[in-house]
């Protein structure tokens, strides 16, 4: 047996690893960190590159899964997962979000008989037809330890019949943005890509509903093309994938949008920060232009951050190309710009989650 505790913290996605940046920095009580990659981002620039950028360690392991069909996919993690948990016998495993690889760690800790916390627990869009809300609804139903960026997230857990093991914590996410916040100059973001600080929109968008679906990308880059400002879009492989297969991915002279690559964390803050207005389908996107007070429109009918919308900073606008024009319209219209940094709260997140984790251990349930 392991002469030392361990805490193993399930990452596979750009999300979880800006949240792993938070986390690994506090210390736990009688337990170490053991990081785990899942490979589930295998692209440099949506893994590799964000571990450099963030300072992250190297990961324990890096189980490589990669690209593949959803139940393939979260298959294969868990099974990875589940020898990885006999070998290391952690004290507990937390996953954070609502991907492919959160599902894959709650259900391989879950066989093992290993308490597992989730991290952004709570959070719902009621909309069955995107898998993040199946992933983040059936590990939240596997969790012991339920760490919830607001009250909200923690009253939909309570009428749900999960109100055990319920901690709010704040959103992670918010600490790490609001932290890079000041650091985001334009000369050293902006500069480069020949854009200046508010004569452009900033457009991001990777979600299966509207990659998948060429009808909805379609209309999606018929409404970007059709915008008054310059659109600076980069392009998640599957996006990218998607708009050569419908011949979408050369706009020719009248082209409104400039597609790039994906893009680091940082380099995507500050294209946020200095927008004129953002466009996506980005759960962790609508946050952090909501966090930097830049007014947002969601290519999406639903979305598991309602407050962006109910404080009149994000308008959901589906995949209709006159609604995504008419809201970004209403955007760029608007004039106020504050930053909401006090969101973020003390004791910052990552404290209070490492605290919560600390008092589980300490408990001795584990």
């Amino acid at each position: 047996m392991p002469s030392e505790r361990k805490v193993m913290l399930v990452v596979g996605a750009r999300p979880q690893f800006v949240k792993a940046a938070a986390l690994l920095r506090r210390p736990l009580s009688r337990a170490t960190w053991l990081l785990v990659h899942t490979g589930q981002h295998y692209d440099f620039e949506l893994s590799a590159a964000f571990f450099e950028e963030l300072a992250l360690p190297a990961p324990a392991a890096n189980l490589g899964v990669g690209s593949k069909a959803a139940a393939v996919q979260i298959g294969e993690m868990a099974a990875k997962l589940g020898e990885l948990i006999a070998g290391e016998e952690p004290a507990a495993v937390v996953v954070p979000g609502d991907t492919n690889s959160t599902l894959a760690g709650a259900i391989a800790a879950s066989c093992a008989g290993v308490p597992l916390a989730h991290v952004e627990a709570g959070m719902r869009s009621y909309d069955w037809a995107m898998p993040e809300e199946r992933n983040r609804v059936l590990t939240d139903r596997l969790a012991d330890l339920k760490l919830c960026p607001h009250a909200d997230a923690a009253a939909a857990l309570a009428a749900e019949g999960l109100g055990e093991g319920v901690v709010v914590t704040g959103d992670v996410m918010y600490e790490v943005a609001a932290a890079a916040y000041d650091k985001l100059d334009v000369a050293t973001y902006l500069t480069p890509l020949g854009l200046e600080p508010g004569a452009y929109v900033y457009a991001t968008c990777h979600r299966q509903e509207n990659t998948d679906e060429p009808a909805r990308l379609a209309a999606i880059v018929a409404a970007l093309n059709g915008l008054p400002l310059p659109v600076f879009f980069p392009a998640h492989p599957r996006t990218a994938a998607a708009l050569a297969a419908a011949g979408l991915d050369d706009p020719g002279d009248a082209g409104n949008v400039r597609l790039a690559p994906p893009t680091t964390y940082y380099r995507s803050l500050a294209l946020v920060k200095h927008a004129a207005a953002v466009v996506t389908d980005s759960g962790g996107v609508q946050r952090e232009a909501y966090l930097y007070g830049v007014p947002a429109v969601t290519l999406r009918a639903r979305t598991e951050w309602p407050e962006t919308v109910a404080a009149g900073a994000n308008e959901l606008a589906d995949a209709n190309a006159a609604r995504i024009g008419a809201a970004v319209a209403r955007a760029l219209a608007r004039r106020e710009r504050r930053p909401r940094l006090e969101l973020v709260g003390v004791p910052e997140p990552s404290e209070r989650i490492a605290q919560a984790l600390s008092d589980l251990l300490l408990r001795g349930l584990v």
